[in-house]
């Protein structure tokens, strides 16, 4: 998911009271090729990890 829609994937989610674990990756995706989704991809993968140890 692109971090434009997060405020709408939170509202969706308190609304079913759901508790979704996201990848969230910088906005937009449309139009990028394969490596730029990749990098995109691998830097909140990379985010997500050092959250995670924190």
């Amino acid at each position: 998911m692109t971090d434009t829609f997060l405020p709408l994937v939170r509202a969706q989610a308190k609304a079913r009271k759901a508790d979704p674990k996201l990848l969230i990756v910088k906005h937009p995706v449309g139009g990028l090729n394969e490596a730029e989704l990749r990098e995109r991809i691998a830097t909140a993968f990379g985010e997500l990890k050092l959250a995670v140890a924190a």
